[in-house]
């Protein structure tokens, strides 16, 4: 959908996806809106212009800005007032970029709880697109074919094996199909893909039963887990995301849980 708005806006720049989750705090600054050569230990030769300023004349999409640490949130925010780009050590500079974010969080209830800024939210909140699961999605047929196609053009599927697909929940969306349909053509060499070959790979619903009682066992040894590096760190929120390695809403999320469970 990002891409398309891209498409759509007929900006001539370049299109930056930027997966807010997978940026160190540290260094999301940096990234975002460059470094000047030696603003800092380990700054590279030459500096970096900043992905904002890649994207001068096109597209930013700020993918899972709901996991964007508060801190940065803050520096979003004055770009967002100003289009300016601030590289670290270096002179600010105004751009032109279409900003477009995504995130599967509740921002109302981040906002609630302190792990969003309330001001970011209503700046970026001009159109606001809620795009359906999966298993509700009207089109669900032409995204497999349009899937596969791009797997394996030469293969094809019949309808009853989509209607079978369409039955399965696809808690992982797009990514579980796309991993679905490239195991069916891996494991499959005729044609056309037919509801045996599917049934084989999907799990039957006694299957299910079981893979859904694992996976519930190991939600709660994860919650388990959480629970008592947050205890470990003195109910510090930061220090317990440190220490396991996740982001602070994944640790906000497991207290969210718990204290509704109570």
């Amino acid at each position: 959908m990002a891409r398309h708005a891209h498409r759509a806006s007929g900006r001539a720049g370049s299109f930056v996806a930027i997966n807010c989750a997978a940026l160190p705090e540290t260094l999301i600054e940096s990234e975002l809106f460059g470094y000047s050569e030696g603003a800092f230990t380990g700054a590279r030769k030459g500096g970096s212009a900043g992905l904002f300023k890649q994207a001068d004349g096109g597209t930013v999409f700020l993918d899972e800005i709901g996991e964007m640490p508060v801190a940065l949130q803050a520096v979003l925010l004055r770009f967002l007032d100003d289009w300016t780009v601030r590289p670290v050590g270096g002179a600010p500079k105004r751009v032109d970029v279409f900003l477009v974010s995504a995130t599967n969080v509740a921002l109302e209830q981040a906002v609630a709880r302190g792990a969003f800024r309330a001001d970011l939210l209503y700046r970026l909140n001009a159109l606001e697109v809620s795009l359906p699961p999966l298993c509700r999605r009207s089109d669900f047929a032409p995204i497999v074919h349009h899937t596969l196609a791009s797997i394996d053009p030469s293969r094809d599927i019949g309808v009853a094996a989509i209607n079978y697909l369409a039955g399965y929940a696809w808690p992982g969306n797009i990514r579980e199909l796309r991993n679905v349909l490239s195991r069916l053509t891996l494991e499959e060499h005729v044609p056309l893909i037919d509801i045996p070959a599917v049934a084989a790979i999907l799990a039957r619903p006694a299957a299910k039963r079981e893979e859904q009682s694992r996976g519930s066992t190991l939600h709660e040894q994860h919650c388990a887990q959480v629970l008592a590096a947050y205890a470990e760190c003195g109910n510090n929120i930061s220090k317990a995301a440190r220490k396991l390695g996740v982001s602070r809403n994944t640790i906000y999320r497991v207290l969210a849980e718990v204290a509704n469970r109570a």
